[in-house]
């Protein structure tokens, strides 16, 4: 038995203005850096996967208002237990004039899941049926549940139910890329000769280090809802950024591709120039949990100790004071616009957080006079860098401990907090979809790469497997509750605060899609009529 799903894209006003503007029309805006890889299967980072989500079109999109919609897939057939989706695609082509076809998304997934295939991001497809057995090596990738009837017919078998499968849809992992090309040159992604896409726009230029430029794709299916003519990608530091948005150079400045400086955030709220959205993302430090490091007693393998350092952070005066840009303080790791907690888990509370220390250096056998000094590391930013100064701060007005800061340069910091070379460290997550397993599966297991804190619990497991097997989605929420609950109880991460995109923009810049996953889309983009005059 089936129930079909006709999900109709509906595209409002928008994009359909009554005063066509200018046929020429170019968006500026500063993505910082490098994207690392334009290869969806392997996108990793916030820019690449935003370039990405430019060039490449999967079964289902983000629509306007932040929610899946269908894209290549024309219709779904899901059957009653949930376990099979049946997608029949729409006719489309790739940028090269091929047509795009089930047997694309089959074989790229399948690559994915080949275990000589370098990616990171395989753990997203393990909802299909077979899918970890077949990147582990345990059985050939021809068995896992990806089967193609026909060119345009695409079915997926699921382990087990997954209520938010068409959100993991609109993740690049589960975009196609062309296998013709893929097959025919690996380096296929980083050359513009070679870059073969589907999506909106297309790549024209990639000046490493300097700029990208993305020309709309005239073989996109819809290709008259593009009004934008090219993206200049520009690549800057982010006081420069400012000074360039200012001027009239940028046209878009800020989150989610780059950071505007916490010293231009009050200037820039006293003129109403600042834009303030939600985002699904939490800032919070990593504990390494293990009993000793290098040789030595750590304090933080104590949960009464850990706790005390999350009570003894003063949020309010973090979010307020220090960042002003419409952060939430956190009181759990699941941002509360997910449906878990509101409230959170516990209170900024200083006399409670002396108790818990107290408690904690009895049990460790030790005083605070003998306690070395708790070092704090981040990788190195102007953003982090106050963050862990105030931080650094209250723990010694609150406790009377010693703290010291460890600014790292960013990617020796990330192999130090992949190899556990830590006692804190800054870290955040941001919500790929919006169900609150995204943040909590991150901790599940202590050996997995998400993880990095050397903390596992059998009861958290088990809770999230129980969550898998729940249909029933109040039930549901209550066991990811009960989890969060367990995490915030053992404390192997301490939360700060939820984040708030922070952007400029031109006034005259109307249908820049914004999501609160910090996706941002210029597939409807346009200047209005008064731009083009």
């Amino acid at each position: 038995m089936f129930r079909l799903f006709l999900i109709c894209v509906l595209f409002l006003a928008g994009c359909q203005t009554s005063n066509p503007p200018s046929m020429d029309q170019v968006v500026r805006v500063n993505i910082g850096s490098d994207p690392q890889c334009l290869d969806p299967r392997k996108a990793r980072d916030l820019t690449s996967i935003t370039l990405v989500n430019m060039f490449f079109e999967g079964l289902m999109r983000t629509s306007k208002n932040g929610q899946p919609e269908m894209a290549l897939a024309e219709n779904i057939e899901v059957s009653s237990d949930g376990l099979q989706y049946r997608f029949h695609l729409r006719k489309s082509f790739w940028s090269n004039g091929d047509p795009v076809t089930s047997f694309d998304f089959a074989e790229c997934w399948r690559t994915i899941l080949d275990p000589q295939f370098p990616t990171d991001m395989a753990y997203q497809l393990y909802g299909i049926k077979n899918a970890r057995k077949a990147k582990q090596g345990e059985i050939s990738v021809a068995q896992v549940g990806i089967l193609t009837p026909d060119a345009q017919t695409l079915v997926v078998e699921l382990e087990h139910p997954i209520p938010y499968f068409l959100q993991l849809l609109t993740l690049p992992t589960f975009l196609p890329v062309s296998q013709k090309i893929a097959i025919k040159d690996p380096n296929w992604a980083f050359q513009t000769d070679t870059f073969i896409c589907n999506g909106p726009f297309k790549l024209k230029e990639w000046a490493h280090g300097d700029h990208v430029i993305a020309i709309k794709n005239n073989r996109y299916w819809q290709v008259d809802e593009v009004q934008l003519s090219k993206l200049e990608l520009v690549m800057m530091g982010n006081d420069t950024e400012i000074q360039m948005f200012e001027e009239g150079n940028l046209d878009w400045a800020g989150s989610p591709l780059s950071t505007i400086p916490v010293d231009s955030i009050r200037s820039l709220k006293s003129k109403n120039e600042l834009c303030i959205n939600p985002f699904s993302a939490t800032y919070f430090f990593r504990v390494n949990t293990t009993d000793q490091i290098q040789g030595k007693k750590n304090p933080l393998s104590s949960a009464s100790f850990r706790k005390a350092l999350a009570l003894a952070i003063d949020r309010p005066g973090i979010t307020e004071n220090v960042l002003q840009g419409g952060q939430i303080p956190a009181k759990g790791l699941v941002p509360p616009e997910l449906g878990l907690s509101e409230k959170g888990y516990f209170k900024d509370d200083a006399a409670q957080a002396q108790s818990l220390l107290m408690d904690a250096l009895l049990t460790l056998d030790l005083t605070l006079d003998k306690l070395e000094p708790i070092r704090v590391s981040f990788a190195s930013s102007e953003r982090n860098t106050i963050i862990a100064q105030a931080i650094q701060k209250q723990w010694e007005k609150n406790l009377g401990i010693k703290v010291e800061l460890e600014a790292v340069e960013p990617k020796t910091y990330f192999q130090r907090v992949s190899n556990k070379e830590f006692q804190l460290a800054a870290g955040s997550w941001t919500a790929d979809f919006s169900d609150p397993i995204n943040f909590l599966e991150v901790f599940k297991y202590k050996d997995k790469s998400t993880n990095n804190t050397n903390w596992e619990s059998s009861k958290f497991v088990d809770l999230l497997n129980q969550s898998e097997l729940c249909k029933d989605m109040k039930e549901r929420t209550g066991i990811l509750r009960e989890a969060e609950q367990v995490l915030m109880d053992q404390m192997p991460i301490i939360p700060v605060f939820h984040f708030a995109l922070n952007y400029l923009k031109r006034p005259d810049l109307e249908e820049v899609a914004l999501s609160p996953l910090g996706k941002i889309d210029f597939r409807w983009a346009h200047f209005s009529e008064k731009a083009a005059q």
